[in-house]
């Protein structure tokens, strides 16, 4: 494996989410819902006249976080075959490591940073909320369960990159 390619796609995934993360929020501010503080979820809807909405937003933000990681196997499987993975259990460690290194730029960087600090960037009616986007151990607490869907999203990202190249 190719550590420099390992290096610059790791940098290059973590701008792409970025981008699309701060995109799809300025498009619609609903696109992460689930992924605030509870507290910010409420205010959220209260302030905004959408508690109605709130419910068929649960299901709505399933099927994307599906959909979602589905997509993420497929790219990672390309980045594996890239870096230059041989084996299958290479490829489980790679996509570990890029799973955890995106999960590291969500959290400190776009959760505990710009999140916490940019009120342009809080969801309209909850800019007031400094406390409630500080909390750090809310992010982490909500992270930990995923370690194993990294597992299992790992081995099937090298199953695709084993069985496309």
């Amino acid at each position: 494996m190719n550590i420099t390619v390992i290096l610059v796609e790791s940098g290059i995934m973590c701008l792409v989410f970025f981008v699309l993360v701060i995109g799809l929020l300025f498009i619609s501010p609903l696109t992460f819902i689930s992924d605030y503080p509870p507290e910010i979820q409420e205010q959220y809807y209260k302030s905004q006249n959408k508690e109605s909405v709130k419910e068929q937003m649960t299901l709505t933000m399933k099927i994307k976080k599906v959909v979602a990681l589905i997509a993420f196997m497929f790219i990672f499987a390309w980045m594996l075959h890239i870096a230059g993975a041989d084996s299958f259990i290479q490829g489980v460690l790679l996509s570990y490591l890029y799973m955890l290194v995106l999960f590291a730029w969500d959290t400190f960087f776009l959760d505990w940073i710009l999140f916490a600090n940019i009120k342009r960037l809080r969801l309209p009616g909850t800019e007031h909320m400094e406390r409630e986007y500080h909390q750090k151990w809310f992010h982490i607490k909500v992270c930990i369960p995923m370690i194993p869907v990294f597992i299992i999203g790992g081995a099937l990202s090298s199953l695709l990159m084993i069985w496309i190249w």
